[in-house]
Order: structure tokens, then sequence, then C-alpha cells
């Protein structure tokens, strides 16, 4: 049976999902509680302390919180049997079996980092995380570095430059002297670019159907002009959710609603492609999709699916915008490679050991400081202390889990490892793979992924 879609969204099921039980047993396995990553997260006090030793120039533990070591183990034990009563039924479909496989082992491997972690055993810790999101790409890194260096180039080749200016830059560029790769390796082919834009852009394309009804604002977008705007995007996908106020400047979707900071400001651009097209748009059609097609797991993510997933998203953020140099020169870019640059350092990538805390600190810093001195030339003080707040925040998120000494964890690389990725798809197979990724959560660029979704109607078979 072929799975066809009426806009965006595939027709109301009529018959039970083919994994239906076996969805509803792993789920009670699982029960409910935070994802792993929010259990990673350092809050308060103990987030305090942590930027306080990085300010003073020492390593600092991001472990996590002691975990009730019995109920771990019991879930654990739980997952592990349920695998095991899983591998030994006849009666399912082999390809089901083998979906159903690896996500269980993703989900053992989750457990496994939270254990890791709250024991301080960060070679456990980095074994699961490799599991899961593989090793940092070291040319994507050392191309992510290249294109930073090459910002620092340009800035102190523009005439008149300031002083504290240059100094930052040339401070980047004495860093970055023996690790630069190839940053053309980031940025897609100019043709594959303007194909997936044109494809994003058109009447029935993935813009012209989730913005259907919207009458486009003029200017910067605050909450009195975007949340209408955001009710008619909810309605055109078929969500019910409400809109809710984020805790901080994020947009996304939980199981609350559609958030989004409870105050802002963006441009036309921005507004568009981070709030409705990355967020509540793809993420939540994913969904949506995924509950109406014939498997129940294609709506909580097949395997592993983030890069592709969080890649595809990415993409439509760029879209947005008219070439893809034109994005490249956004603060949204570099923060994008920010996150696998302090990754890969971190991990030791293409070095002979990770790099401890407060050494990461001080590179991710180092090129902070350009951006915020650029910014505040004649405000060294002012330059500094946004400076700080940037690798503040940044280190906090990926260096969770870690004690200190060495290592990170890896899921946030996968937002430039998955642009990279789709795009590298988009040239292969044509532009509408990327939007084929709406029909549920799984990576594009995965053949596993792509030969499970091909066998149960949900995506075409190549000729």
């Amino acid at each position: 049976m072929k799975y066809e879609r009426d806009g965006l969204l595939l027709p109301e099921r009529t018959e039970p999902q083919i994994d239906e039980e076996l969805f509803g047993s792993l789920e009670a396995v699982l029960g409910s509680g935070k994802e792993v990553y929010q259990r990673l997260t350092v809050s308060g006090d103990r987030k305090t302390e942590v930027l306080d030793a990085w300010h003073n120039g020492e390593d600092a533990s991001l472990v996590a919180e002691p975990v009730e070591e019995e109920d771990f183990t019991l879930k654990q034990a739980a997952l592990r049997q349920w695998k095991q009563e899983l591998i030994a039924r006849e009666d399912l479909d082999p390809e089901i079996k083998q979906l159903y496989r690896w996500k269980v082992n993703e989900h053992i491997a989750n457990v496994n980092i939270l254990i890791a972690s709250s024991k301080g055993d960060m070679n456990n810790f980095r074994r699961w995380n490799e599991f899961i999101y593989g090793k940092p790409d070291e040319d994507i890194y050392r191309g992510a570095l290249d294109w930073i260096a090459h910002d620092a180039e340009t800035l102190i080749a523009e005439e008149g430059q300031n002083p504290a200016t240059a100094e930052a830059a040339q401070n980047v560029l004495n860093m970055l002297a023996d690790k630069r790769g190839y940053r053309e390796l980031l940025a897609p082919e100019e043709k594959t670019f303007e194909e997936v834009r044109e494809d994003h852009m058109r009447e029935t394309g993935y813009y012209g159907l989730l913005l259907a009804g919207v009458e486009m604002p003029i200017g910067k977008v605050n909450r009195e002009i975007g949340d209408p705007i955001l009710q008619q995007v909810l309605k055109n996908i078929g969500s019910s959710k409400p809109i809710v106020d984020a805790s901080g400047a994020t947009w996304g979707v939980t199981s609350a609603g559609a958030s989004r900071p409870k105050e802002y400001n963006m441009i036309l651009e921005r507004f568009i492609g981070l709030g409705l097209g990355h967020e509540i748009g793809s993420h939540e059609i994913e969904r949506i999709n995924g509950q109406r097609g014939p498997l129940a797991i294609a709506g909580e993510g097949l395997d592993r699916y983030e890069a592709g997933n969080e890649g595809r998203a990415v993409v439509r953020e760029e879209v947005q915008y008219e070439t893809f140099d034109e994005f490249g020169k956004l603060l949204r870019w570099r923060d994008i490679m920010r996150r696998h640059i302090a990754i890969s350092f971190a991990s030791g990538t293409g070095a002979d050991r990770p790099a401890t805390s407060s050494e990461t600190y001080d590179f991710v810093n180092t090129i902070d400081l350009m951006y915020q001195t650029k910014l505040k030339p004649d405000q060294p003080e002012a330059a500094f202390a946004a400076a700080q707040k940037k690798t503040d925040d940044l280190l906090a998120r990926v260096l969770k889990g870690t004690d200190g000494t060495g290592g990170a964890y890896l899921k946030d690389k996968v937002y430039l490892e998955g642009h990279v990725a789709v795009f590298l798809e988009a040239a292969t197979r044509g532009a509408s793979a990327i939007s084929e990724g709406d029909v549920a959560k799984y990576d594009i660029s995965n053949p596993r992924h792509l030969g499970a979704l091909q066998k149960y109607g949900l995506l075409p078979v190549a000729e």
C-alpha cells in the first residue's frame, strides 16, 4: 500500500498501525521521565560553580546528578528482557523486528550514558555517546575552523580596522594555524541550493503549504504579529497544540504545546525559518504524519535519526535566503559551527587527546571574543562580558555529562553534520528528498531507514 500525502499531511488512518501492540509494550517499559539531555543538564548553584571555575581557568565537572541506581538497573534489565522477547517472537515481520531492535539498543545506550555520567565513568560515557551519534567528523570540524579563520582574515584585511578587533582576529588565526581544513566542504553546491529552495518555495511546496492563508508582514515580527501567524500555521498542519511560553529564548514543540519565547522581535526570515519552518513546521509535521502512517515507531523516530532530521530542519532556515552565501553571513550559521567546533575540540578530534573543559573554554572563548570585539570594538569590557556569556552558554550545553577531564556530549554535532549530509542527499536523489522527510521521523541519508519506509509505502521506490 502507498501512503500519499494530501499537501503536507498523510490521510487519517482507517486501520490500526502494523506495530501498534509492539510500540505500546516498549513505551510501557520506557515509562515517563525526562530525556537524557535534560537529566544531564546542570543548573542552579552547580551551574554557577561550573562557570566560576571556567572563568578562573579551572576545569569543572558537569556529571549528572546521582541517579537511583536500582531504578536504572531495573530499567536496563527490563529493556534487555524486552529485546530478548522481541528476538524470540516468530509472529513479527522481520523488518519490524529489526527496526525495534535498533531502537531499543538506542534506548539502552541512553540509559548507559546517564549512568556512566553519574558515576564519572568517562570511558563508557564516550563509548555510548559514540554508539548513538558517532565520532565528530574531522573534515567537517576542520572545515568549520577554516570558516572561522577566514572570518578572522577578512577582519584583519579591512581598511581602517579597529586595533582591538584586528588583535582579537590575529589571536584566532594564531590558534587555528595548523588546524584548518576546507570551508568549501560545508557549503552546498549553488545548483543544489537553488533546486532545494525552489522546491520549498513553490505554491505546492513546503512553505507554500505551511504558510497558506498567512498575510506576510513587513519588517520585524513580534508576539502581537507573530502569534496569529503561528496559530494559522498550526491549523494548516492539523495540529491542535496550544501556543505556550518557552522557559527561555527557544522555539520548539513539546507535549505541552508549540513553545516560543514569551517576548520576541525577529526579522521575518528568521521568524519563518527558525520558528515556523524548523521547529513548529518540520518537527510537528513529522510527528503527525508518524501517527497517521502505518508505523507507530516512525512517529517517535527510527533509531539514530537526529542528524538527518535536524539537518533537514536547518536547511529550512537556510532556504529563506536567496543564496546560501546570504545565510552563511549570519550569526546563526556561526552558532551551528561553534557547536560542532566545541564538541570536536573537547573530544580530541584530530588531536592526540581530548581537551579538558578549561582548555575547551579558552579555545572557544578566543573565537567568541573576536566576534564580540568586532561588534563592540571600543567597549573592551562589554565585548569581554558578551563573549564570556556566549562561551558559558555553549559549553554548559555541549560539555554536559562530562567530568571536565575531556570529552563532550555529542548530540549537538548533528546540526552541522546533518546540514552537510542532507544537501549531499538532495544532490544525489533530487531536491524532493528533503521534503519527503516530512512523512516520519527518520534520517533521509540513512539507507536502512529509506529501505524500511519504502517497504511500507511511505516513500517511493527508486526506479
